[in-house]
């Protein structure tokens, strides 16, 4: 049935959304509230502390400013939990009203993604509660999540409202519905990378700089400093503490929390607690604020493998590590391992530092350690352990044979090779991959002398013996080898204990300490005798000839040096053999025959060549290089040392390249070349870096050059 109007009515409704039947009559007069707006009163106030986030702040203004007309104005800051996301969320959306940009005004929801003992909030819930902040009352709000999405839309079309979503979950299905329409901009907080949310404008969030996180521990602090001497004091534990919280602002605030307005003494007693590791993260607890609830919360909403990995990383002795030793310590393939650690990564557990490698936060290593062990059986954890432990040595064995090929070392086999390794073929790899590990191998080390195979803490030790050798390390090699030989001296492994001994007076001797060196080598070369070992005997003797020549009884080290010579002919030794001769020869200089050492040296650097011991040849060529000079040879000596230059950088020596640029500045010298100072003051420069007694010779020698005006 059609009915006409009736003349003089108006029947147009307009303005308003309306939800239920609507009335005709002769007149009708609609009178629409004016949209609500969000309020501000939504949202704490800023904190008045803000340090060092500047940059950050302006970088996420830049992502929702009102004349951006590219890409849409939705920003994610994402980062670890107590990292400043909300805080730095808050300063935005206040100094963005400061400015005007957005007259609609805010419209702020706490996701409760990582709140503890509460689940995070459904898309539905969470609509429902922005619509009723929206002056939505609860009957007009509809039932489905797709209608309150559509009527969430709708209320904010032809606004300009900045819609805070804070502390967002780990599915980007929880925020992609709360997005605002284009003329409203959005700005989301989330320990989750959410990698699937397209369209946003991702801002990771760091940790906060050494000085900025000192700069903020102080201003929270409020420290009670009256003199000079004790705001020197404070500063001094303001920056120990800063750094046990390593820049992480929950932290940081927690621990200002614990000493504010404290005295001097004070500071440096909490200064001290936070020293021990084991204890940090529950002395940061300030009686509301625990940083390790932080953590918690992220990891409750793990999935059960990412949780387990993570947990196990806490096994590792340190917060960086590769992804093949996260695979040893999951016992799971490369390709799996990846993806775990994805997710952590997704999670902000961890972060990418450097190719193929992962850092924990050192509080969140800390927690991942406490997790392991509450959370993993015992015999899980000892087998977790084993494998890292043959992980590093399976490595450390490879590495060696690329540093040093053809040396003499124990025998062995880990019990399952690897499941990946990185590539250390070649001695450049090889010696970075030493220096990069070197504080997870001597960790680990000391982790094998206490479990039920210590065989494997004296194998690191003989895997390491190259390594230290070649980059002149002599301290950290000594403390290795003291823990070893503590571990093969307790096992009563005779032959082992030699091998130890002998090195243990290599190391000692090159720090001028021979009267222990020789004690070692005498020791050795008993144990040797006592184990039927003749080639062990040989290079005992042929160490404590050393001792002779640092003494200077050249005689008595030839005569040393023989014996051992006899000993590797008949053994076929024929490394060993050419390391005596470069020996000899050097005795041979002192003693003034110098065409005797030059013929031993040839013969050695043909040996050193044939079987491609480079950095054995290296020390031949400037042996030959010294010997040449002695002899008043400047041309022969010049054309060995540049020789000896060009090996000991191909091998990566730097003690050698040192050695050879003395000797090239002793041949400028005796020819009266103005040269000799720039080799001698490079020479300077590498030994001092390794902190070779020869600095003092080499500086003795450039004091002495006659000054130039």
């Amino acid at each position: 049935m059609t009915t006409e109007p009736v003349p003089g009515t108006d029947n147009a409704i307009r303005g308003g959304t309306f939800h239920g039947a609507v009335v005709q009559a002769r007149s009708v007069t609609l009178t629409t509230p004016p949209a609500p707006a969000p309020l501000l009163g939504a949202i704490t106030a800023p904190t008045s502390v803000f340090v060092g986030r500047d940059a950050d702040l302006a970088t996420v203004l830049d992502a929702v400013r009102p004349d951006r007309t590219t890409g849409p104005r939705v920003g994610l800051v994402s980062g670890p939990g107590g990292v400043g996301k909300s805080e730095l969320l808050v300063h935005a959306a206040h100094a963005a009203l400061a400015q005007g940009w957005f007259p609609g005004g805010l419209l702020w929801i706490d996701l409760q993604g990582y709140t503890e003992n509460l689940p995070p909030l459904e898309p539905g819930e969470a609509l429902g509660r922005l619509l009723h902040r929206l002056g939505l009352p609860p009957e007009a709000v509809p039932g489905h999540v797709d209608d309150r999405a559509a009527a969430y839309r709708q209320c904010l079309q032809d606004r300009s409202v900045l819609v805070l979503l804070d502390n967002a979950g780990d599915n980007s299905a929880q925020v992609r519905p709360l997005l605002p329409p284009r003329g409203c901009a959005a700005l989301v907080t989330s320990r989750h990378r959410l990698p699937a949310l397209d369209d946003v404008h991702r801002l990771p969030l760091g940790l906060l700089p050494p000085d900025a996180a000192g700069d903020l521990f102080l201003a929270l602090a409020s420290p009670d400093a009256p003199t000079e001497a004790e705001t020197r004091s404070v500063r001094s534990s303001a920056r120990r503490i800063a750094v046990h919280c390593g820049g992480l602002p929950i932290a940081l605030r927690v621990a200002a929390a614990r000493v504010r307005g404290s005295t001097a003494g004070e500071f440096t007693e909490f200064a001290g607690w936070l020293d021990d590791e084991r204890k940090r993260l529950a002395e940061l607890d300030d009686g509301e604020r625990r940083v390790v609830a932080v953590f918690r919360s992220s990891y409750a909403r793990l999935g059960d493998e990412p949780r387990r990995l993570f947990a196990l990383c806490g096994l590792h002795p340190g917060p960086r590590l590769d992804i093949h030793t996260a695979a040893a310590l999951a016992d799971r393939p490369e390709r799996e391992v990846r993806r775990l650690m994805q997710d952590l990564r997704n999670a902000s557990l961890v972060t990418v530092d450097g190719a193929a490698h992962y850092r924990l936060h050192d509080l969140l290593h800390a927690y991942a350690r406490t997790r392991a062990h509450e959370d993993i059986a015992d015999d899980a954890l000892r087998a977790a352990t084993d494998r890292l432990i043959d992980y590093y040595l399976y490595m450390a064995d490879q590495a060696d044979l690329a540093v040093a090929p053809g040396r003499y070392r124990l025998p062995h086999s880990v019990g399952r090779p690897p499941h990946s390794v990185p590539d250390v073929g070649d001695r450049a790899s090889a010696l970075a991959w030493f220096t990069g590990n070197l504080p997870q191998l001597t960790a680990m080390l000391r982790v094998a002398a206490t479990t039920a195979e210590p065989s494997r803490c004296w194998l690191l030790a003989d895997a390491l013996r190259g390594y230290f050798f070649h980059v002149k390390n002599w301290d950290g090699w000594l403390d290795t080898l003291r823990v070893a030989l503590d571990v093969a001296t307790a096992a009563g492994e005779r032959r082992v204990q030699g091998i130890l001994h002998n090195s243990t007076g290599l190391a000692l001797i090159e720090l001028g300490r021979s009267t222990e060196a020789a004690r070692h080598y005498r020791v050795a070369e008993a144990l040797f005798r006592e184990a039927d070992d003749p080639h062990g005997v040989a290079t005992s003797v042929e160490n404590h000839a050393w001792v002779h020549h640092d003494a200077g009884d050249y005689t008595a080290a030839l005569a040393h040096h023989q014996r051992a010579l006899d000993v590797y002919r008949r053994l076929d030794a024929r490394r060993n053999e050419a390391i005596v001769l470069r020996g000899m020869a050097l005795a041979e200089m002192e003693l003034g025959r110098s065409e005797d050492a030059v013929s031993h040296l040839t013969r050695a650097l043909g040996v050193f060549w044939e079987l491609g011991l480079d950095l054995d040849a290296a020390m031949a060529l400037n042996g030959l290089g010294e010997a040449y000079t002695r002899a008043g040879d400047a041309v022969a000596a010049r054309r060995n040392h540049l020789l000896a230059l060009r090996e000991s950088r191909a091998c990566g020596s730097v003690f050698e390249e040192a050695r050879a640029r003395e000797g090239l500045g002793t041949v400028c010298a005796s020819a009266g070349l103005g040269r000799a100072a720039h080799h001698w003051r490079r020479a300077l420069y590498h030994y001092e870096a390794l902190r070779s007694p020869a600095a003092e010779r080499v500086r003795a020698r450039l004091d002495a050059l006659p000054r130039t005006s």
